[in-house]
């Protein structure tokens, strides 16, 4: 009981020793009561039933309340920028609107000068000689005239056989019977010489079927019979032909021919010009080739054909030139032509137009090709900014109608309009108000 009680003494001094470290911070807060407090502990340390008391300031610490929904933090008013943002963009744009309206303005419009000036010159440019082309292409086409041809006799001749030693007469129009029963009918009287035995007088006459159509086409010796005077025979020593039905045939017209070979050059020219540019080298172009065609048929004008058949051959030698020169030589030409005319104070509008009116190569040798070229260009009258505003000043603080007509009498100006903003009818004074559009 006394060894715990000294162990406990011994305790209750090493906790009175740790409390004892800081003296300086006791004593500032209670420096009057430090002393008796140490000593009532080295008196009772011996005492392990009461407790050890330490007087000083108690401060008590609220702990949080975690236990309920924190509360948000409070935010910035940034959602106000939103209306003020809007507010800004419209009276941004109503100043926008106002301000032109307010402020008068004017806008003239100008239209300058303008002249178009052509040229028709010859010109020489270095070129070569392309290779030659041969092309060659047929076509069957129809025959388009519609004929009709009646049924037609057939024609053929007979001979009379005199063996009188008188001649004697056949009248025109006798008609005889063959062995087949087609009547044949002469064309013209018989005069049969007269018979010198043992050879007979004799004479062969035309003569035709009575009826139309094939069967009037006898045989030969299909009448062999004697008839109308004293020892007379007739004949038909050849057969009759010519003879047929009524029938609707097509003709071969000229149209027909030249139809068909217009479309084959027509063919063989874009082939040929295709197969002429394939050897330009770049930066040339090509002389309209000079082709010769040659043309056949199977049948002629007037024959009698369902279809015809044309084949063209056509072998065209072509000439490259030099592009850029042309350009080149035909600006040059076309632009002295207008400083003459016009002066300086006009300027191309645009780009110039060539037409090339006729081409040939005129020494192939030397590679040099002949033009006729047709040049085309617009010049109008520059309105420089310094001309600008010499108008500006001109015009400012005048009336539309004044300012129009100063305009319009204005050399180089063929025409102008002016509009005024807020409808008024007065030019502002102030010649930086007034906007000038020149129309190219």
């Amino acid at each position: 009981m006394y060894t715990n009680t000294l162990e406990d003494a011994e305790l209750t001094d090493q906790t009175n020793e740790q409390q004892t470290e800081p003296p300086e911070i006791i004593a500032s807060l209670e420096p009057e009561e430090v002393k008796p407090e140490t000593q009532e502990q080295e008196t009772t340390a011996l005492v392990p039933t009461e407790p050890e008391v330490i007087e000083g300031e108690v401060i008590e610490l609220e702990q949080p309340d975690i236990s309920g929904d924190p509360l948000p933090p409070q935010q910035k008013p940034y959602w106000l920028l939103i209306p003020f943002t809007i507010l800004f963009c419209l009276v941004f744009v109503a100043a926008s609107f106002l301000l032109p309206l307010l402020t008068p303005t004017a806008t003239v419009t100008i239209i300058p000068v303008g002249r178009t000036i052509t040229r028709t010159a010859a010109i020489q440019v270095h070129g070569r000689e392309l290779l030659p082309l041969t092309l060659m292409q047929s076509m069957s086409a129809p025959a388009t005239e519609k004929r009709h041809q009646d049924a037609t006799r057939a024609k053929g001749t007979i001979t009379f056989y005199n063996g009188l030693l008188t001649s004697q007469t056949v009248a025109a129009g006798t008609i005889f019977t063959g062995n087949d029963g087609v009547q044949i009918i002469t064309d013209q009287a018989a005069r049969i010489p007269a018979g010198n035995p043992p050879s007979y007088g004799q004479v062969t006459v035309s003569a035709h079927a009575v009826v139309a159509g094939p069967k009037g086409n006898v045989p030969p010796y299909d009448i062999n019979t004697a008839c109308c005077a004293t020892s007379v025979v007739a004949k038909n020593t050849q057969a009759f032909a010519g003879g047929a039905e009524a029938r609707d045939f097509l003709e071969v017209t000229r149209t027909d021919i030249n139809t068909a070979v217009t479309s084959l050059l027509l063919t063989l020219s874009e082939s040929e010009v295709a197969a002429l540019q394939a050897q330009l080298h770049p930066g040339e172009a090509l002389i309209t080739p000079s082709c010769n065609p040659s043309v056949s048929s199977n049948h002629h004008p007037g024959d009698e054909a369902k279809q015809i058949t044309i084949t063209v051959s056509e072998t065209c030698t072509g000439f490259a030139y030099v592009a850029q020169q042309v350009y080149t030589d035909a600006m040059q030409l076309l632009t002295a032509q207008a400083t003459t005319t016009l002066g300086a104070e006009y300027a191309l509008l645009g780009d110039i137009q060539i037409t090339i009116v006729y081409a040939t190569a005129i020494n192939r040798s030397q590679g040099r090709a002949g033009m006729v070229v047709q040049v085309t260009g617009t010049w109008a009258y520059q309105i420089t900014p310094g001309v600008q505003h010499h108008l500006l000043n001109l015009i400012a603080g005048k009336t539309m109608q004044q300012a129009g007509a100063m305009l319009v009498q204005f050399p180089g100006i063929a025409g102008a309009q002016i509009s005024v903003k807020g409808g008024n009818r007065t030019l502002p004074q102030d010649p930086g108000s007034i906007h000038i559009i020149v129309v190219s």
